[in-house]
């Protein structure tokens, strides 16, 4: 008994010793990672800080144990399931600019069939981005709610039937604006949802990546040009033709069956976005965001997503566990355990119950001033890049139309060809900017200044030329450098926010953007009408705009964690 007694006791020390053994490397684990980022013990919002980008605020209880998953993640390294996430979101930025692009090039044929006057040519892009505030304030706020999961698959699900349905209208553009509405709601998700999933699986040191998404954008704009060289220019009635509603019966007419090509269009484009819906949904299994769990309080299912991320990679498995988060609370009493974040079903009550309990769950975007004033400043500079951008994307393409086919220094199959030429360059944009935010001296702040300062320059130098070579060469200065900003903006804005409103954040943002499109069509068709070059002041100024906020934007994030 004795004997017993002992080798009892000599165990239950030995287990006493490896408990105590696995809290003391839990908590150089946690003391370890916590160390390594910057904490003020009080906010630092001086002038001065402001204009480095080195403002900032004491971390959270939540922005805490979120580093732990950073860490992970980074063990984790460029891994086969973060490139796997990284093509998928790309496909969304693809789909965000091809059916925009795409519309764009075979809006003028629509126009022609319909006997659409002037006046009236704003409509679709109007309800268009009518459409893409309403998706990416819903779905901004949806992924916060629901999970990055569905959202991710349905916004593709939605784009694509409605999409397919756009070519089933004759001669009712009404009915083409309405259904083209109800595509850009699935639509106006994609940004705001691939930036913030991309960011929330990439390590902290490959965050860079986010920005070269946007190298999607002109490669979905220089396809959808390529399928409108194919399609809405070969199939198309003579731009001289009146339409069939514009003339009595029998006299020569653009007519439904000679004007098919922009009807191709949209169904290739439909058919391109139901099968990203498909990778999304059925190929790919797509993990809910640690990160997202973790702000739901569901800490241990955000570890085994880790687990499972480990062996799809075919890495090590994470050292993180629940003890760990213990731990930080433990290390952290004078914070609130929930810093913010609220459940599930505590937030999905209060969306459903009414928008100002909508709110509710937004509180976290405005909590501090530093919140605050950023939020304040990417607005504007959202607002002012929609703006040009809409101006830009809606009118450049019918001004060189009218340019080439009007004045017959050229055809429409040559129009076409020029708009690949235009879009190319929109990729070295993505390149820059993937550079230009590591840049030390430069990083996102000054990368998006530089860029608006540019892309205004091109679209005022625009006003100047009457060549069609002065034309394409500004045409592509310009989206070269609109590319560059997207890029930078889509990818550091998601940054300045939490993960548990990070996409809330992002789809208002959105949301204000597309509201400044909505109202940039209506002043720049009545320029268009009377052959001005207001429109193109116009949208020099907004993105001007632009470039003084972003000078006072208070943090770079370059070489800081993102929570």
């Amino acid at each position: 008994m004795a004997t017993e007694k002992s080798v009892l006791d000599k165990e239950v020390g030995n287990n006493a010793f490896a408990s105590n053994e696995k809290r003391r490397n839990s908590t150089q684990h946690v003391h370890a990672t916590l160390d390594g980022i910057r904490d003020p013990s009080e906010p630092d919002l001086s002038v001065g800080a402001i204009l480095r980008g080195t403002a900032a605020t004491p971390l959270t209880l939540f922005e805490k144990k979120a580093a732990l998953i950073n860490a992970e993640l980074d063990n984790f390294g460029l891994g086969r399931y973060q490139i796997c996430i990284w093509f998928l979101c790309g496909f969304g930025y693809f789909l965000d600019l091809a059916w925009a692009q795409g519309v764009g090039l075979i809006a003028s044929a629509i126009y022609q069939e319909m006997n659409v006057p002037d006046g009236n040519t704003g409509q679709i892009w109007a309800l268009a981005n009518a459409g893409l505030a309403i998706g990416a304030f819903s779905w901004g706020i949806l992924v916060d709610i629901i999970g990055r999961k569905w959202s991710f698959n349905l916004t593709c699900l939605i784009t694509s039937v409605f999409g397919l349905l756009l070519a089933a209208p004759k001669f009712n553009y009404d009915a083409i604006c309405g259904i083209y509405f109800l595509a850009s709601i699935g639509l106006g998700g994609n940004i705001p949802i691939d930036a913030t999933i991309a960011l929330e699986y990439l390590p902290q040191r490959r965050r860079n990546l986010v920005a070269l998404l946007s190298m999607w954008q002109p490669i979905g704009v220089v396809v959808a040009s390529a399928i409108a060289y194919g399609t809405a220019a070969k199939y198309r009635c003579d731009i001289e033709l009146p339409s069939c509603r514009a003339v009595a019966a029998g006299e020569p007419c653009c007519t439904v069956s000679s004007n098919m090509g922009w009807r191709y269009l949209v169904i290739v484009l439909g058919c391109m976005t139901l099968a990203v819906f498909f990778l999304r949904f059925v190929v790919f299994h797509f993990y809910e965001s640690p990160k997202f769990l973790l702000s739901r309080g569901r800490e241990a299912e955000a570890i085994e997503v880790l687990h499972k991320i480990a062996k799809f990679n075919k890495a090590p498995p994470p050292t993180l566990t629940v003890e760990m988060f213990r731990e930080v609370e433990e290390n952290s009493p004078e914070l609130p355990l929930q810093a913010g974040p609220q459940s599930t079903a505590q937030t999905t009550k209060n969306v459903l119950s009414n928008f100002v309990n909508s709110l509710k769950h937004l509180k976290g975007l405005f909590d501090n001033k530093l919140k605050i004033f950023i939020f304040v400043l990417l607005a504007i500079a959202y607002m002012g890049d929609y703006w040009s951008f809409n101006l830009a994307g809606a009118f450049l393409p019918i001004i060189l139309l009218r340019n080439e086919v009007s004045t017959g220094s050229g055809t429409v199959s040559e129009t076409y060809q020029h708009y690949i030429i235009i879009y190319a360059p929109g990729i070295i944009g993505a390149v820059l900017a993937l550079i230009s935010v590591q840049l030390p001296l430069v990083g996102r702040k000054w990368s998006l200044v530089f860029s608006a300062i540019c892309q205004g320059l091109s679209m005022a130098m625009y006003t100047q030329v009457k060549s069609t070579a002065g034309y394409v060469g500004l045409n592509a200065l310009e989206y070269l450098m609109q590319t560059y900003f997207n890029a930078v903006l889509y990818a550091s804005a998601p940054e300045l926010f939490d993960t548990a409103y990070r996409g809330s954040a992002s789809g208002m943002l959105s949301c204000l953007g597309r509201i400044a499109g909505i109202v940039a069509p209506f002043a720049g068709q009545h320029y268009l009408a009377a052959s001005s070059s207001g429109i193109l002041w116009l949208g020099a100024g907004g993105i001007w705009l632009s470039a003084f906020v972003m000078v006072f934007l208070p943090v770079e994030m370059r070489n800081r964690q993102m929570f």
